[in-house]
């Protein structure tokens, strides 16, 4: 036997035993697993092709021309294809509109750039950690960040003290770079009465995120 076909024979000997399997867990609960599987099948997979065609809505919006998709699509460069199937599987898992939006943008600025930038790197790697209301508190933070009259004090933003799951979100976009941690006397942010104060710098990055997200609020009726 030639030893190339091994790991093909192997896994040809897997997949029949998995199929095996699969049918007699079948018979033995009189077709439901098979009526899950064909609901499953059903039910996603126009709501993962939809999830694809709005990437590929969202890129047409950013002026990228066909020839260029297709040429980056077809590319063979090794780096082309691993951003591309990152990117495909990154747009499967997102669950929500957001992220769909800011991977297109990624996408653009890969194509045009032939390389992301750090932060961009950063926030492609993570993007999906961050929720829909992250990126929400994303935006409203640095529409209200407050910038202290005292030259000692590190910017900051006021939230009421039942938000304090804005310290969860804020503290996620610092540890990916996006957002940097200020931290005074009291940390990186401090509780009185009944608001919470959460310190924080901007980095070259934030802005650029932040008008991204200005573009996708500000065109996106409220649901």
């Amino acid at each position: 036997m030639n030893i190339k076909s091994l790991p093909k024979k192997i896994g040809n000997d897997l997949k029949a035993d998995a199929n095996a399997i699969f049918h007699a867990l079948d018979i033995a609960s009189d077709g439901s697993l098979s009526l899950i599987k064909e609901s499953i099948v059903k039910s996603y997979q126009g709501f993962l092709d939809a999830k694809f065609n709005n990437l590929i809505l969202d890129m047409a919006n950013n002026n990228i021309k066909t020839d260029e998709l297709l040429n980056f699509i077809n590319s063979s460069s090794h780096s082309d294809r691993e951003f591309m199937s990152s990117l495909i599987i990154k747009n499967l898992h997102a669950d929500n509109c957001i992220t769909i939006f800011i991977l297109a943008k990624l996408w653009e600025n890969k194509i045009k750039n032939g390389s992301l930038n750090y932060y961009e790197s950063s926030l492609f790697t993570n993007i999906n950690t961050f929720t829909h209301e992250d990126f929400e508190i994303y935006y409203y933070a640095i529409q209200h960040m407050i910038q202290p009259e005292k030259t000692n004090m590190a910017p900051y933003i006021l939230v009421p003290l039942e938000n304090e799951y804005y310290i969860l979100a804020m503290n996620k976009f610092c540890s990916f770079g996006i957002l940097q941690t200020a931290y005074t006397a009291d940390g990186s942010y401090y509780k009185e009465e009944n608001k919470i104060y959460i310190f924080f710098f901007k980095t070259p990055y934030s802005d650029t995120l932040y008008q991204i997200l200005d573009e996708y609020f500000k065109n996106t009726p409220p649901s």
